[in-house]
């Protein structure tokens, strides 16, 4: 396997203190090493894969949440009108559209106006007959979110804030998508202005938002003030600050989320847990990069990240002890960073592209310590930055199949696989 080997993902450590001259290295060593380790096939894995939309170019989004919900149905975007190697367009519209899985027969489809290529919309299930995801409002100027009935296949609700993670149709969690595309524009949209320095700089404001399922009421849970008042510390009154990647414990009563501060174009991360109902805080990590998350059950977080002694690789997180223990690192460091999805006893999470451009999907057991790969894919230089294509590994509700995006067909693509 062409992996970066761990001197030069030490050599990358010490050039993201200049990300600019990072970028224009690594560009020029990629394309360098490709010539050298390329394969000669653009993908193969160890079962059939089923491609869910191929009409135009598909994509599900993010790796914490499931396309699918019990009833069989697939939730997807589809994109005709603009190639998804280019940035997002604001002038243009992704399609939600639903799939029965057995049959791939297209359902409904709806344009939506607020996405990115890394999430979409934020689409996911909130039970088996509703589904939500963000829109923008050009009449009131704001983001949204809107909830659809499978049932009617009509619109339900619409929400005055987007949403970020939802708890079925009890709450959701909502963030400040302005200041997301302002700092990181790969989770952001495009369709309202970024946000001024001043606006930046009032952390009182901003932060995390629960709202009501059944009121629409919203209240700042938590602001990025008080994030910045854990630990405080003198350079947080150099930096910028944003709340990203909020996940909600299986039972609701808690959720995780990234505080990523940048001093220049330098990022810190520290991993947060937070009381759904009042806002209390705990830090959970502080040892300057928190990569991707996810619950493995009530009390225990499965994450890419650096641990103690400032090893970087996947972690099993006691929330309530906050003790870290290392998950195989011998057999998963020739992978480095990925995104795990946990369903039951199992995960699934991918890799960056290799030496040969090939990204990876590998299935463990977080109890057993069982590793094995199931496939690769091949990803093309033409889709880079915002437009990059992760795998997005996730299970089905049943755990018996794994949907992924990929590119190696040229396009962009929602792919499933029964592995189970």
């Amino acid at each position: 396997m062409s992996s970066f080997n761990p001197v030069e993902r030490s050599i990358a450590r010490i050039l993201a203190k200049a990300p600019f001259i990072k970028k224009i290295v690594k560009s020029a060593y990629a394309h360098f090493v490709f010539i050298r380790n390329k394969k000669p096939f653009a993908h193969e894995s160890k079962f059939d894969l089923a491609v869910i939309s191929s009409e135009s170019e598909s994509f599900f989004g993010y790796y914490d949440k499931s396309p699918s919900n019990k009833n069989g149905l697939v939730l997807c975007h589809n994109t005709e009108s603009s190639a998804t190697s280019g940035l997002p367009n604001v002038n243009s519209s992704v399609n939600i559209v639903l799939f029965e899985k057995n049959v791939f027969a297209k359902k409904m489809s709806i344009p939506a106006c607020a996405y990115n290529w890394q999430q979409g919309t934020r689409l996911h299930w909130l039970n088996d007959e509703l589904f939500i995801y963000n829109d923008f409002n050009s009449t009131d100027n704001r983001y949204v979110a809107k909830v659809i009935s499978t049932r009617n296949l009509e619109q339900e609700r619409e929400f005055e804030l987007p949403v970020q993670d939802s708890f079925g149709t009890d709450y959701f969690l909502s963030i400040n998508y302005r200041r997301l595309m302002t700092l990181r524009p790969d989770y952001g949209y495009r369709n309202l202005p970024k946000m001024s320095n001043e606006e930046m700089n009032s952390l009182d404001n901003d932060g995390i938002w629960r709202v009501d399922y059944k009121t629409g009421d919203s209240t700042l849970l938590v602001s990025l003030a008080e994030m910045c008042e854990v630990q405080s510390s003198p350079i947080f009154s150099e930096a910028v600050h944003k709340a990203n990647h909020v996940m909600i414990s299986p039972n609701g009563k808690r959720f995780i989320f990234m505080h990523r501060y940048l001093i220049g174009k330098r990022r810190f991360d520290r991993l947060f847990l937070a009381d759904a109902e009042t806002g209390e805080l705990t830090l959970l990590s502080d040892f300057g990069m928190v990569s991707h998350c996810f619950w493995a059950d009530d009390n225990t977080v499965l994450g890419y990240m650096r641990g103690p002694e400032e090893v970087d690789g996947y972690w099993l997180l006691d929330v309530n002890n906050i003790e870290f223990k290392a998950f195989e690192h011998e057999k998963l460091a020739k992978y480095g960073d990925g995104h795990p999805h946990v369903n039951g006893d199992w995960f699934i999470t991918d890799t960056y592209p290799d030496k040969a451009r090939m990204q990876h999907l590998i299935l463990c057991n977080w109890k057993t310590g069982e590793v094995k790969e199931i496939g690769e894919f091949f990803h093309g230089f033409q889709f880079q930055g915002e437009s990059r294509c992760d795998l997005h590994p996730r299970f089905s509700q049943d755990g018996k199949t794994v949907f992924f995006d990929s590119v190696f067909s040229g396009e962009r693509r929602l792919y499933s696989m029964d592995v189970f």
